[in-house]
């Protein structure tokens, strides 16, 4: 059911063009690292990456949207992140993991994290990005018992975990991640210069930066 309902999904998967800047800003522009992309789609960042001099390695459940990410990727590794990873994936050398809306997709995002921290080298980092659940237009709606599932945003069909920002905060504390930096999408964003210190009610992208601890 999983892998049939992502095949068509993952394929036509597109990334906003803010939440791209965000993540190749907290990417940073060094090259001659290696980077893990979960969930890439049809390589999107990992492209925009490996323009930098990176290697990326891809990872992705639908072979529809992997066939296109091998055209612009180093490799990519069609399975499901919740079952065994294969064994070359799991030891200590990539630089850097990006994980952008895949932790709301999977029941237990603990192990999610704790898998990628295993293939990453000492001092290794990740870039998670995650939809507030509540974000003050939710809360509205919520209030005036408002709840309907979507096709995509932060009430999208396929989500079985939703995040708020103490609750991104926990779950990259236990699985052994520090976060060490933020850029969250805000909404409204012309008011970003002063609604950006309180994530937890006007960031509609949770957009966050940590290192292994």
């Amino acid at each position: 059911m999983k892998e049939s309902y992502y095949q068509e999904k993952s394929f036509y998967y597109g990334i906003a063009h803010t939440r791209l800047r965000r993540i190749l800003d907290l990417a940073g522009r060094d090259g001659g690292r290696q980077i893990l992309d979960v969930g890439c789609a049809r390589g999107y960042i990992g492209r925009r990456l490996k323009a930098d001099g990176n290697q990326v390695t891809g990872i992705e459940l639908s072979e529809p949207a992997a066939v296109q990410a091998r055209q612009v990727l180093d490799q990519v590794y069609v399975f499901d992140i919740e079952r065994p990873w294969p064994a070359e994936l799991v030891n200590p050398h990539f630089d850097l993991a990006i994980l952008t809306e895949v932790l709301e997709h999977v029941f237990n995002p603990v192990e999610i994290l704790d898998a990628v921290g295993k293939t990453l080298r000492a001092g290794g980092e990740i870039i998670v990005t995650t939809p507030n659940f509540l974000k003050w237009i939710n809360r509205i709606r919520f209030l005036f018992g408002f709840f309907q599932y979507t096709e995509q945003g932060s009430l999208d069909f396929g989500h079985i975990r939703f995040f708020t920002y103490r609750y991104l905060k926990e779950v990259l504390a236990e699985s052994g991640f520090a976060i060490t930096a933020e850029r969250h999408i805000i909404f409204p964003g012309k008011l970003t210069a002063i609604l950006k210190y309180w994530p937890s009610l006007f960031a509609s992208q949770f957009v966050v930066k940590a290192q292994k601890l």
